[in-house]
């Protein structure tokens, strides 16, 4: 007997669903779950032109990076337009997705030390110190602070393309997208990128990348941005339209002529005009 009970325990439970048992057992008692929240937002970036070290030369050229532009609270679209482009320095920009009012506190937070650094040292600020600074100050926090961001641009090393999570980790590589749109982004980013793409290619990309997330994602959409950083010039293009977010136009026209609507009855009353003089 003791040896079927031995044996009975030694067998490998391929499951164990004690923490959904318990799940609902919480439920019945009233307890209510919390609430996922969506990051919204669609962001992705692209290094082009990219190569390998040969002969101690540096052969890449820039970043291409994006956004669309719609803020959502729940199920509502608070702003259609909403900035979601950062400058932390001359060559370093941040994507944002996440919590509006988080994000904006974190870029000025990472553009006053890009500053300071900037001031200190007597040089232009690498990507990797901004980045180490985001990291320290979300892993701080423990993700309580809603900023899903990807920091871009170039410094002598070349371009550089960073993700950072709300709770402190890092991603580099040559394409990154986040947000509640970047798993369509992804798809079309992982089944077209290729080294040494030219701009032209790299920005055909970018724009098919950020147009699946929008079209993808609910709380992503209205108009996107996008921004060309190479080693000594910006580009920001603003307020790109897809054709799926076109408004579109009243088919009818709301102001009737006179006379249009039939008049079934008429009833006349007698009015009498009197006024009383005040004592």
């Amino acid at each position: 007997m003791e040896d079927a009970i031995i044996s009975s325990a030694n067998i490998r439970i391929p499951f164990v669903l004690d923490n959904g048992f318990r799940n609902d057992a919480l439920l019945k008692m009233g307890f209510k779950p919390p609430q996922c929240r969506s990051t919204g937002t669609t962001i992705a970036g692209i290094v082009y032109d990219y190569c390998v070290h040969i002969c101690c030369k540096l052969l890449k050229d820039g970043i291409v990076i994006g956004a669309d532009s719609r803020a959502t609270s729940g199920n509502i679209i608070g702003d259609k337009y909403c900035m979601k482009l950062h400058e932390l320095a001359k060559n370093i920009y941040m994507c944002g997705s996440g919590t509006a009012a988080d994000l904006d506190q974190l870029a000025h937070l990472l553009s006053a030390n890009m500053e300071l650094l900037k001031l200190t040292t007597e040089r232009k600020p690498r990507g990797v110190a901004a980045v180490r600074i985001a990291r320290q100050h979300l892993f701080k926090h423990m993700g309580y602070i809603g900023a899903y961001v990807i920091i871009a641009g170039t410094d002598f090393t070349g371009p550089f393309l960073y993700s950072v999570h709300a709770h402190g980790s890092s991603i580099k590589d040559n394409y990154l997208a986040d947000g509640s749109g970047c798993l369509a982004a992804y798809g079309v980013l992982e089944t077209n990128f290729k080294l040494n793409m030219t701009l032209d290619e790299a920005l055909d990309l970018l724009k098919r990348a950020l147009i699946a997330g929008m079209a993808a994602d609910v709380n992503s959409g209205n108009t996107y941005t996008f921004a060309i950083l190479k080693k000594n010039s910006v580009e920001i293009h603003t307020r790109n339209v897809p054709d799926f977010c076109e408004p579109i136009p009243k088919m009818l026209a709301y102001r009737y002529p006179p006379k249009t609507t039939k008049v079934l009855k008429q009833i006349k009353y007698d009015v009498v005009s009197s006024t009383k003089m005040m004592e």
